[in-house]
């Protein structure tokens, strides 16, 4: 059962389909670096079929944690993710989850569901440096904008993206964000900006901070990873959450039975108080 505080916060990431999404969850929670090949989404992806041909069709959870800045990593890259989560939730003074969601317009009403039923705080959106804006990605940003969920992007593969590709990509998305319907200021983040700063204001749902990063050389990932660690949970201000003391309300999402255990209900809890018996 997900009991949501404001230790734990929730990050949507969403994106067209090849543009690294579940390679940049891999990189961030393995604290690992990518061959370039996809190596790093192998270690997140929660199906064999998934890992075959590369692409989310299920929504993956990760977990990323923080002690004073500093990232807690799984003690061994292939742990279970019962061993790594407890490991890294046991060290942790915040927890960032990571809801990997799908990129292929097939799989959208599980992404949509993702956005809604897992009510993340933020969405990271994912844009290929070498891809440009996808009609995908637009879907993403206006369900995404539609919801008023505060957004940021982060544009990965600039390691292999040609220069005019790359600056018409970033050029596009500063295009968008400053467009009357998303009114939002984009902010393209550089290397000595105060990242803290702008994970403050990002709960204003008034600007759109712009990562670039490269899942292979590491290019942008520390300013990435220091911006992670200074986000704070929505769940007093989303009005998606009620009190301790009120009714309880609790979504249900999945249904496991467990080996001498049996039943066990998995969700949020919006509201309320749950004991045992």
């Amino acid at each position: 059962m997900s009991v949501r505080d404001e230790f734990d916060v929730r990050v949507a990431v969403i994106g067209n389909v090849d543009s690294g999404k579940s390679t940049l969850v891999g990189v961030l929670t393995k604290g690992i670096m990518d061959d370039g090949r996809g190596s790093a989404r192998t270690k997140v992806f929660n199906f064999s079929h998934e890992a075959n041909n590369g692409r989310t069709s299920s929504i993956g959870q990760e977990i990323m944690g923080f002690d004073s800045g500093d990232v807690i990593l799984p003690e061994r890259v292939n742990a279970s993710k019962n061993a790594s989560w407890a490991h890294i939730a046991s060290n942790s003074k915040k927890l960032v989850t990571f809801l990997d969601l799908c990129g292929h317009e097939k799989y959208l009403k599980t992404t949509m569901f993702g956005l809604v039923g897992l009510m993340p705080d933020y969405c990271m959106v994912i844009v290929g440096a070498n891809m440009g804006v996808s009609r995908m990605t637009k879907e993403h940003l206006g369900i995404t904008l539609a919801l008023k969920i505060p957004l940021f992007i982060v544009i990965t593969k600039i390691d292999i993206a040609p220069k005019n590709v790359f600056e018409e990509t970033l050029n596009t998305l500063i295009k968008i964000m400053k467009n009357p319907n998303v009114n939002k200021a984009p902010i393209v983040v550089k290397e000595g900006d105060d990242v803290q700063g702008f994970a403050d204001k990002l709960t204003s749902n008034k600007v759109a901070p712009i990562f670039t990063i490269s899942n292979v050389s590491g290019e942008g990932l520390p300013r990435l990873k220091e911006f992670l660690s200074h986000l704070n949970s929505r769940i007093t201000i989303s009005g998606l959450f009620q009190t301790p003391t009120d009714p309880v309300e609790y979504y249900i999402d999945g249904i496991y039975q467990v080996t001498g255990v049996g039943l066990v209900v998995a969700g949020t809890l919006k509201s309320g108080t749950v004991l045992p018996n």
